[in-house]
Order: structure tokens, then C-alpha cells, then sequence
């Protein structure tokens, strides 16, 4: 009794049958396939959005670009085509979805051969190696995407498909990777796509067969079953690499785990600061490298710790301890003398906005003053590479214009690897090559336009 009751109660809770609107839903989809008219201006927007996303790391721009995507329609007409065994559809389905992401492929890869920036940012790097979570993000936005149209009081839930499944980006990733010639980035952003359209079809497919939409043309059962089987080899195929790709990210999580515990915590306990550690990777060996500062550390230590690995089944690691020549007392006094400074700029702040507007302007330049003092510590604190490091404002004016513009101009001086000494047993901090400066100097400018709220923001280096 209890047990129908509740059946009873799920079937009305779960039950999506009632209330849908068949005809409505094989025209929307289908009037919404072709690549043409406004899809196009759509679908180029939409990439071109998605590429400066990337390309700037913004979350929110990449959004829009999501919102704008006409790619969903083709994407569901395959899989309302299969489902209802509609072959013209099916065609022009396959046809048109194979044209919008070529045409998305071409924009981004024009975009990425142009922009002045190109550098792999978070976003782009978000993008290139998919897994299993991300096949059901596919499958369960599919699900939500079908069910939304489907009813004969169509939802609102399309636009949150579109930002869940995000085909855009991942099409965008791919044509980064061929604009720079990164082949392991456009196999993974463009394997990413794949599943999407893949798993959004198939979504498509199987609440299409549950609604019992009519099908056009009945399948004898030997056809039918050989589908079925086709269409499993396909799935098959499809999700094995994206198993793979979060079996290795778990192992790396879990590698990482283990070498906080063996090594990182131990060498904290040992009267040792640590500023910073990663795990640097290569094919032969794997360098855990620590930054710190204190108590200078033996020779005797770093083989224990790589025994120790050893012994852990972490064979394929090494310890590298990078030391500081700056005392534990004295990074603590630093911080404090930011959190002071910090502090100050905070209360100065609030002075400032109290006072006459012709006032606030003196005001605000003073105390601004003191805060470069304080981003350049945090600079060297988090870059123990930096040698010197110089800020300051840099007046430009453009060629027919009179307006002035005011850029922050960072000039940093960072230390040569073959300059690298050692003190005793106490190493101070490594070179930097000219590879390393690259990537070093987006992180340091995307550090100072936020620490500043500076849309401008130069950093030039010397080695």
C-alpha cells in the first residue's frame, strides 16, 4: 500500500508526458536548424565573444557568448531526428551543425592569429582536457534543453542549457589551438564540443522515444537493433578518453594529497616558512619545489625526503627546497607592514570621500603613494625570482589625440640563472629564463590591475 502510494506520488512529481506539445516542438526545433539570416550574425558574434572571453579570461564575457549561440538547434534536431526517424532532418541537421562549427572554428582561429595578447589563460586552459563530469553536464543539459521545449508552456531554462553545456568556448579553445599551433589544444577543446553535441543528442533522442513522439517511418527490428549497437560503439568511443582524462586529474589530486603529507607538512613542523610548492612535471621526472624561508636546511634532508617518496610509490618525484635569504621574523614583518599599509589606504579612503571633491584628488594621489611600496614586497613575496622591481605612472598621448592617458608602468629586473649563488647551505632564490618572463609578467599584470583597479597596466623586464 505504502509502496503505491509512493509510486503513485513520484509518477505525478516526475511525470513530464502530460502537457506536451509535439507539433510545437518538431517545428520550433526545425524552423531553428538552418544557418542562415540572423543565425549567422549570431553564430560570428557568438564566436568572436567567446574568443576575447578566453583570450582575456573574462567569465562574464565568455557567458554572453553562450546566451548568443544559435549552436543548440542543429544539436537537438539530430537527436529529434533519430528519434522520430526523420532522415530530411536528420540531413540538414547534421549538414548545418557541421557548417556553424566550421564557421565558429575559422572566426576563433582569425581572432587568435590576430590578438595582440594569446597568452593560455585559466579559461582556455579550463578547456582542453575533458571528463567524465563533463559528458554528464552534456547529457543532464540536453535533458533540460528537450524537456524546456517540449512543453506547451515553453520555459525559460534554454539560456541556463546553453551556459551549462557551453559549445561555443570549447569550439573557440580549438581554433586557439590552431592559430598557435597547439595540436593538444585544439584536440581537447574540439573533443570537448564533440561531446556536448554527442550527449545533448543523445539526451535529445531518449526523452523524445519517452514522449512517444510519432515516428515517421517504422524500422524493421534488424535495422533498428543495429543502430542501437551503432550508436553504443559511438557512446563508447566518445566517453572512454573523457574517462581517462579524470582518472589521470583524480591521480594527480591525489599525488598531491600525498605529498603534503609526507613532505610539506613535515618540513613546516622544522621550523621552516613556506612561501609557496609545486609539483613541476615532465615526462622523466617530477620536481616538488618549495619556497620558504628560516631555518637552513641539510643536504641530509632532501635525500630523506626523496627516500621517503620512493618508499611511497612516488618513484618519479624529487625535492627541490629554493630558500629565501630573508628570515621568518622578517616575512612576518612584511606582512604586517602590508596589512598596515593596506589598513591605512582603507581608513584614508574613507577620509577622503568625506572631504570637497577638488580636495579628494590631492588626497587620493597621497595616499596612493604608499600602496607601490606595498605591491612591490607582495611582488618579490611571490615572485622570489624578482631582483628589483620599479613602479610608477607613465603619461602617452596617441597620435590626433589631446587627451592624455595615464598608464602604470611596473619595470621589473629578475635574476639570471647562471647568477644563482649559494651561501652556505642556504640557497637563495633561482634565475628565470626568458620563457618563464612571459608567463611570469601576465600574472604580474592581471595582479596589478586588480590590487589597483587599473584598466592600464605596462610591465616591461630586463633578465
Amino acid at each position: 500500500m505504502i509502496f503505491k502510494t509512493l509510486k503513485r506520488s513520484l509518477g505525478s512529481v516526475l511525470n513530464i508526458v502530460n502537457e506536451t506539445d509535439e507539433e510545437g516542438t518538431i517545428r520550433e526545433i526545425y524552423d531553428k536548424i538552418p544557418v542562415r539570416g540572423n543565425n549567422t550574425w549570431m553564430l560570428i558574434c557568438s564566436a568572436i565573444l567567446a574568443s576575447i572571453g578566453l583570450d582575456t579570461g573574462s567569465g562574464a564575457v565568455i557567458i554572453g557568448a553562450m546566451l548568443v549561440s544559435p549552436l543548440m538547434s542543429p544539436i537537438l534536431g539530430v537527436g529529434l531526428s533519430v528519434g522520430i526517424n526523420d532522415r530530411e532532418m536528420l540531413i540538414a541537421s547534421v549538414k548545418n551543425l557541421g557548417i556553424a562549427a566550421l564557421a565558429g572554428l575559422s572566426v576563433s582561429t582569425l581572432y587568435f592569429m590576430l590578438t595582440p595578447l594569446g597568452e593560455p589563460t585559466n579559461e582556455i586552459l579550463a578547456r582542453t582536457k575533458p571528463t567524465l563530469l563533463d559528458v554528464m553536464v552534456a547529457f543532464f543539459g540536453g535533458v533540460a534543453g528537450i524537456v524546456s521545449i517540449s512543453r506547451t508552456d515553453k520555459s525559460n531554462a534554454i539560456p541556463g542549457v546553453a551556459i551549462a553545456t557551453a559549445l561555443m568556448p570549447p569550439l573557440c579553445t580549438a581554433g586557439y589551438g590552431l592559430a598557435r599551433g597547439r595540436f593538444d589544444f585544439f584536440f581537447g577543446g574540439f573533443y570537448l564540443f564533440f561531446i556536448n553535441a554527442v550527449f545533448i543528442s543523445l539526451a535529445t533522442f531518449l526523452i523524445v522515444k519517452y514522449l512517444k513522439f510519432d515516428i515517421k517511418h517504422y524500422l524493421d527490428k534488424a535495422t533498428e537493433l543495429k543502430v542501437a549497437r551503432i550508436m553504443a560503439v559511438v557512446l563508447f568511443i566518445v566517453v572512454s578518453p573523457s574517462i581517462y582524462f579524470l582518472y589521470n586529474i583524480y591521480q594527480s589530486v591525489q599525488t598531491k594529497k600525498k605529498i603534503e603529507q609526507l613532505i610539506v607538512r613535515d618540513f613546516a613542523s622544522r621550523d621552516n616558512e613556506i612561501i609557496k610548492w609545486e609539483v613541476t612535471e615532465t615526462d622523466s621526472l617530477n620536481t616538488i619545489k618549495i619556497y620558504s624561508v628560516g631555518s637552513p636546511v641539510p643536504d641530509t634532508m632532501i635525500t630523506y625526503y626523496n627516500t621517503l617518496l620512493t618508499d611511497n610509490s612516488l618513484s618519479k618525484h624529487r625535492v627541490k627546497l629554493v630558500q629565501l635569504d630573508v628570515s621568518a621574523e622578517d616575512v612576518r614583518r612584511m606582512a604586517s607592514d602590508i596589512t598596515n599599509n593596506l589598513t591605512k589606504d582603507f581608513l584614508k579612503t574613507i577620509e577622503i570621500q568625506k572631504l570637497h571633491s577638488e580636495r579628494a584628488d590631492s588626497l587620493l594621489k597621497l595616499a596612493s603613494a604608499y600602496t607601490p611600496v606595498s605591491a612591490s614586497r607582495e611582488l618579490k613575496l611571490i615572485f622570489p625570482e624578482i631582483n628589483k622591481v620599479e613602479i610608477g605612472e607613465m603619461v602617452s598621448v596617441a597620435e590626433g589625440k589631446t587627451r592624455l592617458d595615464t598608464v602604470m608602468l611596473v619595470m621589473i629586473d629578475w635574476k639570471k640563472q647562471e647568477q644563482v649563488t649559494v651561501k652556505g647551505k642556504n640557497p637563495v632564490a633561482p634565475g628565470i629564463d626568458a620563457e618563464m618572463v612571459r608567463a611570469y609578467e601576465t600574472r604580474i599584470r592581471n595582479y596589478m590591475s586588480n590590487r589597483f583597479k587599473r584598466d592600464s597596466v605596462r610591465v616591461s623586464s630586463t633578465i
